[in-house]
């Protein structure tokens, strides 16, 4: 168990090798609060070159760094050369905070070593110790679908919601403040959801940016607006509220609604800025024309920067209409919904949609089309005549045009 000279081919850990992440306990008593130092002293003293665990995870929560992890541990004997070790201090009574921050190192290694199972000491090898003295792959499966059902509030501008547990991960989408999700699992850092506004199911963070849910009142129904601290235009901004984003109006006083926050708060926001949830915009490209001028995001949803899909999708949404989040499945929602006929670019008009492979844009009339697109590097209203051909040669597809059936204003 003394491990080996890290300086030395043999030493070293090849993170593709990594197939355990094995969980112990120091197995000294609980009101004793070590720290990692104490253990290297211990392992030196047990002749050892030094700390055998990679992590270290006091009575209070910290997570401490033991051994480095590109060198071979001295954890569990016969595993050593593929595995990685953590150590929570005590015996049987370990905290909440420890177990918080072995969620959160757990879900980290995982990232890095997607091929590696948890276990605890108990179950790596064939041994008559009991350590960590539970089951800890039990108890990782419970903390992963821990709170699996609960609905909660967005509670920040536009939260991300990404492919993967990871922030280099693609961003899908982006929930809106006020919207809801419901926790699919927590992994650590991170929390997978559904936005209940479209199904859309992703990564968030785990890290307070959800709160227990507030029912809405009113949408925000201007492209971007600040809540301030007090109903006056001089007054500190809270936080920047996008079109879309959800709010509870708890009080009015003159021209402005006092809405509550998730710490208990109150915000202010001037009237004309929102409308009842229940109400329906009658003109849904005027709602996307707000947004002339967002800069271009991919997976953008928010007035930070959206995509050609949410453009659509907000736009509709404030109309009431309830359509998909991405430009293939909106083609097929358009292509068959009821009432829907394909025109030609010639007879296209106000509210008109055109599709190609990957991208869809909206008519303003026959020869004006609104698109967030990343030729302007922005939502850009431009001629048609321009547009089309030009997004035609870079789809290499014919645009196809749907007319949804919804009245629109000339």
């Amino acid at each position: 168990m003394s491990g080996t000279d890290p300086n030395s081919i043999a030493g070293l850990l090849d993170d593709d090798a990594i197939e355990l992440l094995v969980v112990h306990c120091s197995d000294t008593p609980d009101d004793q609060p070590l720290r990692a130092r104490d253990i290297q002293a211990m392992h030196l003293g047990f002749g050892w070159d030094g700390i055998g665990y990679h992590r270290v995870i006091g009575r209070d929560g910290l997570c401490e760094p033991g051994r480095p992890e590109y060198w071979r541990g001295a954890h569990v004997r016969g595993v050593n050369d593929r595995s990685l070790g953590v150590c929570l201090i005590g015996r049987h009574d370990f905290t909440a905070a420890q177990m918080n921050s072995l969620a959160t190192l757990l879900a980290e290694w995982q990232q890095r070593y997607p091929q590696a199972r948890i276990v605890g000491h108990r179950d790596a090898v064939e041994t008559h110790k009991t350590c960590p003295n539970f089951d800890a792959a039990a108890w990782w499966r419970r903390r992963r679908t821990r709170d699996a059902g609960t609905s909660m509030t967005v509670c920040v501008p536009s939260l991300p919601i990404r492919r993967d547990p990871s922030d280099r991960a693609s961003l899908d989408t982006e929930a809106l403040y006020g919207e809801t999700v419901e926790v699919i699992e927590r992994a650590g850092l991170y929390t997978q959801v559904r936005l209940q506004t479209d199904s859309y199911e992703g990564w968030v963070r785990s890290d307070g940016r959800l709160h227990p849910c507030i029912p809405p009142t009113h949408r925000i129904a201007v492209a971007s607006i600040h809540a301030l601290s007090a109903p006056d235009v001089k007054s500190p901004a809270l936080l920047r509220l996008s079109l879309g984003g959800l709010v509870s109006v708890c009080d009015t006083t003159g021209d402005w609604h006092a809405i509550t926050l998730p710490d208990a708060g109150t915000g202010y926001v001037p009237t004309h800025a929102v409308m009842p949830v229940e109400s329906q915009e009658a003109d849904f490209v005027g709602v996307a024309e707000r947004l002339i001028g967002t800069p271009y995001l991919w997976g953008g949803r928010s007035a930070a920067g959206v995509d050609c899909s949410a453009l659509l999708q907000l736009a509709l949404q404030a109309a009431g209409i309830a359509c998909p989040r991405d430009s293939g499945p909106q083609f097929e929602w358009a292509r068959t919904r009821i009432g829907t006929s394909t025109v030609v670019p010639s007879q296209a008009r106000r509210g008109d949609l055109a599709f190609w492979p990957g991208h869809v844009g909206i008519f303003q009339s026959v020869d004006r089309f609104l698109h967030a697109n990343a030729h302007h590097h922005a939502v850009a209203s431009e001629a048609a005549s321009d547009a089309l051909p030009r997004t035609d040669a870079a789809s290499q597809a014919p645009a196809t045009i749907l007319r949804l059936g919804v009245d629109q204003p000339d």
